[in-house]
């Protein structure tokens, strides 16, 4: 393909791109992050604060906003990524995939903790402090580049998809921790009848933002300057305390 025909056919796709109506906002999230998003196990529908926010944001611009709650994790993120969704509803920024979505201002901020048997506590104060143990953590989840990176050279970690592998395997003692955000974790072994078994220890993995991220393909694209002033003004003016502590009082 020669250079001017591709030049010609980016700006062709760019203004095909944002020729398009954004009409209806089709969001995603993951099925399983206590309290940000879910899907409830007694009416088997989408709740949490990423969902409620997002519905706001909906109202304020006057779009339709769909959820689609039940894809796993990885395969929504590539729907994402291919425009099938217009967004995720919640997200970690890493330069990678920044390559590949584009990133609202943070509308919440979580911590990652890791989490071990009561009766195997130990001590915590540094990534350091984890080689030579065995850890877990969620299929296709990130902590943040300078986690990650230290995690892929200096750590044995390996993946499971839910919350109850991670804890069977746990309670037989084939890992020594898993990591997960902490009031994801807290709630489940609440739920559970877990929290004198299991506990999570001083030490955050990280404490990251939680982001919008679009996707490039999506004609709502063209509305993130627009959400970002929702965000900035929902956090002055009480909007998105009163849905964070809804979940979380």
């Amino acid at each position: 393909m020669s250079r001017p025909f591709l030049i010609c056919f980016i700006l062709f796709f760019n203004v095909s791109l944002l020729a398009q109506e954004c009409k209806v906002l089709r969001v995603g999230g993951a099925p399983g992050w206590y309290p940000v998003s879910y899907v409830d196990e007694g009416t088997n529908k989408p709740k949490g604060i990423a969902y409620d926010f997002a519905k706001v944001i909906g109202k304020k611009l006057n779009l339709e906003v769909k959820v689609y709650a039940s894809y796993p994790w990885k395969r929504m993120l590539k729907y994402v990524k291919i425009g099938k969704l217009d967004l995720v509803t919640a997200l970690y920024w890493t330069r990678e995939r920044e390559k590949i979505y584009s990133y609202t201002e943070p509308y919440l901020v979580n911590e990652a903790r890791v989490f071990v048997l009561k009766s195997k506590k130990f001590k915590l104060e540094k990534y350091e402090d984890l080689i030579g143990l065995r850890g877990h953590t969620p299929f296709g989840g990130t902590y943040g580049d300078k986690f990650d990176s230290f995690a892929k050279t200096n750590l044995n970690l390996t993946h499971a998809s839910t919350k109850k592998q991670h804890v069977l395997l746990l309670m037989k003692e084939r890992v020594d921790y898993f990591i997960l955000d902490f009031q994801d974790g807290m709630i489940y072994l609440k739920q559970n009848g877990l929290e004198n078994k299991i506990i999570a220890l001083d030490y955050p993995i990280s404490t990251t933002g939680v982001h919008f991220a679009f996707s490039k393909q999506s004609p709502c694209l063209k509305l993130l300057d627009s959400i970002n002033q929702i965000i900035i003004d929902s956090k002055s003016d009480g909007t998105l305390d009163s849905i964070i502590h809804k979940y979380t009082k």
